[in-house]
């Protein structure tokens, strides 16, 4: 291929600003070359800055070959004619020298550095306003040079990492999780203040212990395989001070194997801390010391694995990834493969370019891409509603500054590439139609299609004709007439109780009684006047015979109506003691069943729907789907659940009263959906308390309408608004 012909392949609109340009690295500007999935990269080192900036093989085959005594264009058509099949094109090297020239990493001669030098000002300026209003984690006030410091502990540093080192951290570790298993109630229960207004200066106190550890340890095995490390100081997050260590260095490693244990070793200073703090907290009485060691606990473990160790996001984690699986600039590159995705399958942009450079790429890139803008929304949304809960004000701030951040600044840079892209030069009008008619068909899907609304609600299936049975008398149990699951008549005896206390009583009443009746003989002949008395006091004893006699023939439990015997337990339990009113089980009639479902007051709207169909799934039978008859939403207000199971006391997701032992009473009152099965399904199928879900078909309505309602009941659920 000739270079005429390769000029004309990799043609640049732009290619007249920079052509003429005559520029070179900085003489501060070192290479370091690395393997990544066996391809070379260089890395470009400012040893005055500290920047780090990485290229391709090929890219520095263009940029080695930059200097005042040349232009670039000269220097470009030099590369193409060592190597046409893998030289940059007129594109890239508009990129690159852009991206090299915002890092400051190019000195240009004195000819063209006036307006260059300008530009770049310019739009450094930018950055920092840019950075200044909308990222406060990127305002770092290095303090100190801790390199002295740490080549001072460097046979320190040599004995934490030896063999010996990582025996007695994994022993640390294995006695703080042994302590944290041990007292793993208190562990849970504690965290519910951990917001509490009274608790956020110890959080932010145990905060700052496990990210000083942190960053120390990040320094620690950056020294250790001869990385500097110069920089030292505090980050403003949120105008909050962090601390934080400069350990890029390592990024120069020639060896995955030691940038990726710098990257980690953050995280294994900061669970050593924490198990340090476990210890502590498990041995320490309630105080300000134990207060301490518990948010240190809570601190490492969150950002450990929602932050640091997530290659999700672009903390420790994510550096890691990037060595294990050799992709570098992993995050830029899935979003310039998304990007190209679009350009190339929604605007036929035929000088798209993708950012994989294999098959494997090809996949990897776009996936990563919109899992970790998932997960990104994901959890801080999540963080949003956490806050919410404590401080509502502070939660409806960041809510805005997240909505912001997720929808304007999007769709504004979109329409800013939509309308002043040179990509699109030719192509711009087609595009913005493309765009529109995307813009517009969605719109019409989501607000003008119907499709089926569906309404799910946990609850409990229950026999309609039942009743429970409970002891009436206190006593021990002494013989099980009938096995679990029986059918039986109404009065067949069940169980039969034994309580010789009240025989006992029973036995004296009737004696006392005896002799009453002898006195009052006596005193119709000889005393008239005791007769009235003799007589109250026979009818009191009789009363109390009366009542012996009830609890006598209560200790023999018998069917209240006909159908199969349910006992609360299935173990006879022979010899066991029952106290008054216990339950002991149910009589259920197997012939009608209703599912009784539990609906939250935020799903009113329930009330002016129409219901097509009712559907029912059972847990442990969830391949069967019950039909039922039909459903009735109860129009009343309730407060009292049909199942314990249904409320959090009982592994449910139903608030419950504080107060109530049993776990009955909902926190908030409810209303019920009672859903009739048909007649003759199967009893097999079906059992007395077994929970499950009802799903309820409503008429049809847009996505759109149905998500609206969906958050507006989110919220009045979360916070009551």
């Amino acid at each position: 291929m000739s270079v005429e012909d390769a000029a004309g392949r990799t043609f640049s609109d732009s290619w007249h600003r920079v052509a003429p340009v005559r520029v070179e690295l900085r003489a501060s500007v070192r290479a370091h070359r690395q393997m990544y999935r066996g391809r070379e990269w260089v890395v470009l080192r400012d040893t005055l800055s500290s920047d780090w900036f990485r290229i391709s093989a090929q890219a520095w085959s263009f940029v080695s070959r930059l200097s005042t005594r040349r232009t670039v264009d000269e220097a470009w058509v030099e590369a193409v004619g060592a190597d046409p099949d893998h030289a940059l094109s007129q594109e890239e090297v508009v990129q690159l020298l852009g991206q090299l020239n915002l890092s400051n990493l190019l000195s240009f001669d004195r000819a063209s550095a006036g307006a260059s030098l300008f530009d770049r000002y310019t739009q450094r300026r930018k950055r920092e306003n840019r950075a200044l209003l909308m990222g406060f984690m990127s305002i770092r006030i290095p303090l100190l040079d801790p390199d002295r410091m740490l080549q001072t502990a460097m046979p320190l540093i040599r004995a934490v990492f030896s063999p010996a080192g990582a025996l007695a951290y994994l022993l640390l570790l294995a006695l703080a999780g042994k302590a944290l298993v041990d007292n793993a109630d208190a562990l849970f229960s504690q965290g519910a203040g951990i917001l509490a207004p009274s608790n956020l200066g110890l959080l932010y106190i145990g905060f700052i212990i496990a990210k000083v550890v942190h960053e120390f340890g990040h320094a620690a095995a950056c020294r250790l395989h001869a990385g500097e490390v110069h920089k030292m100081g505090v980050m403003l997050l949120i105008f909050a001070p962090m601390p934080y260590v400069d350990a890029t260095a390592s990024w120069g490693f020639r060896h995955r194997w030691p940038r990726l244990l710098v990257g980690a070793s953050g995280v294994l200073a900061e669970l050593a801390v924490a198990a340090v703090a476990a210890l502590l907290w498990a041995h320490t009485a309630p105080g300000v010391v134990n207060s301490i060691a518990y948010n240190v606990i809570f601190v490492a473990s969150v950002s450990s694995v929602f932050f640091n160790l997530n290659p999700l996001l672009r903390f420790d984690g994510y550096h890691m990834l990037v060595d294990l699986i050799d992709v570098p600039n992993l995050f830029q590159r899935s979003r310039d493969q998304l990007r190209y995705l679009g350009e190339r399958l929604v605007f036929r942009l035929p000088n798209a370019r993708p950012a994989a450079r294999s098959g494997v790429e090809a996949w990897l890139l776009p996936v990563y891409g919109v899992v970790s803008l998932a997960y990104w929304l994901v959890l801080m949304s999540t963080i949003v509603f956490f806050v919410a809960e404590q401080y509502l004000d502070l939660g409806v701030a960041l809510a805005w500054i997240l909505g912001f951040t997720v929808t304007v600044v999007p769709l504004f840079k979109f329409l800013k590439y939509l309308l002043t892209s040179p990509r699109l030069m030719h192509v711009r009008a087609r595009c913005m139609a493309t765009t529109g008619a995307i813009v517009l068909t969605a719109f019409a899907l989501l607000a003008g299609v119907p499709v089926p609304d569906r309404v799910r609600a946990s609850g409990v299936l229950e026999a309609v004709n039942y009743r429970r049975v409970n002891s009436e008398t206190a006593g021990r149990l002494v013989a099980v007439q009938v096995t679990p699951g029986a059918r039986v008549k109404a009065g067949q005896e069940l169980m039969r109780l034994e309580n010789p206390e009240i025989e006992f009583e029973l036995g004296s009443a009737r004696l006392q009684r005896e002799q009453l009746l002898s006195q009052e003989l006596r005193a119709t002949s000889v005393a008239r006047a005791d007769l009235a008395a003799l007589r109250r006091q026979r009818e009191a004893v009789e009363a109390i015979i009366s009542e012996l006699e009830r609890q006598l023939q209560g200790l023999v439990l018998r069917a209240p109506i006909d159908g199969l015997w349910s006992p609360e337990t299935f173990d006879r339990g022979l010899g066991r003691w029952v106290a008054r009113g216990a339950g002991l089980g149910a009589v259920i009639d197997p012939d009608e069943w209703r599912f009784v479902a539990v609906l939250p007051q935020v799903a009113t709207h329930l009330f002016d729907n129409e219901v097509s169909s009712v559907e029912i799934r059972l847990r442990g039978q969830e391949d069967v789907n019950l039909v039922a008859q039909g459903a009735v939403l109860v129009p009343f207000e309730t407060g009292t659940l049909p199942s314990r199971a249904l409320g959090m006391a009982g592994g449910g997701d139903i608030a419950v009263a504080p107060g109530d032992g049993q776990g009955l009473t909902a926190a908030e009152p409810f209303f019920q959906i009672l859903a009739s099965l048909p007649v003759g399904v199967a009893a097999t199928e079906l059992r007395h308390g077994r929970l499950g879900t009802l799903r309820m078909t409503l008429k049809a309505a847009p996505l759109m309408v149905q998500w609206e309602r969906a958050v507006r009941q989110f919220f009045q659920r979360r916070f009551r608004v």
